[in-house]
């Protein structure tokens, strides 16, 4: 009897820790991806001729010439965009989609719902930057992060600590360079666009 009653305890105890097949364990749920297009018409993976039939794109021009691996467009008012290719063949691969909102009357609430609409919820919001790499002593960084099985879309926000100014948004979509099980620790963008003269400014010349 006592026997009996032991071999029942144990395939109770089996059966709750899912050993004795008495417990289904639910399957993981399906890899996320983005929508297509995700932004402004443009995925990454994109041909460069694609990309140029969606928008009148240029090749960057640098102090060595132009640059036909990165070429850029914009849309007066709202911001410029800076596409990043694999290579400067015309059938090369969109690789990095950058864009600078410049500054903004929007709060950081407002930008990160103007994306939830399409990305859903972040899985990081509004985190303080760990590399403050837009920044510099007189301004802040914060960053909300999306990811899905291939991409990180980043919303970064650069605020003046003194007040008085606006702050300036950027959109980044890169592809993941390490298959992580969660967003990244820290993330260094580009630097912020230049004139005429070389030099870096502060905000997008719209």
């Amino acid at each position: 009897m006592r026997r009996a009653i032991a071999v029942a305890a144990l395939s109770l105890a089996l059966g709750a820790c899912g050993w004795g097949g008495g417990t289904k364990v639910a399957p993981p749920p399906p890899p996320r991806h983005f929508p297509v297009p995700i932004f402004d018409g443009l995925s990454l993976g994109m041909s460069r001729d694609a990309v140029g039939r969606v928008h009148s794109i240029r090749s960057s021009l640098t102090a060595g010439g132009r640059n036909r691996r990165v070429w850029i467009y914009d849309r007066p008012g709202e911001y410029g965009a800076e596409l990043t290719f694999t290579s400067e063949a015309a059938e090369a691969r969109l690789a990095r989609i950058d864009i600078h909102f410049g500054a903004s009357d929007a709060t950081s609430e407002q930008m990160v719902a103007r994306f939830e609409a399409t990305l859903g919820a972040p899985e990081v919001s509004r985190r303080k930057a760990i590399v403050n790499a837009y920044g510099d002593q007189a301004h802040e960084q914060y960053d909300t992060i999306w990811s899905d099985a291939d991409q990180y879309v980043y919303l970064t926000e650069r605020v003046p600590e003194s007040g008085g100014r606006r702050p300036v948004y950027y959109l980044t979509v890169k592809r993941k360079e390490i298959k992580a099980a969660g967003p990244p620790t820290g993330y260094v963008p580009p630097p912020p666009p230049k004139g005429k003269d070389g030099k870096p400014i502060d905000e997008a010349p719209f």
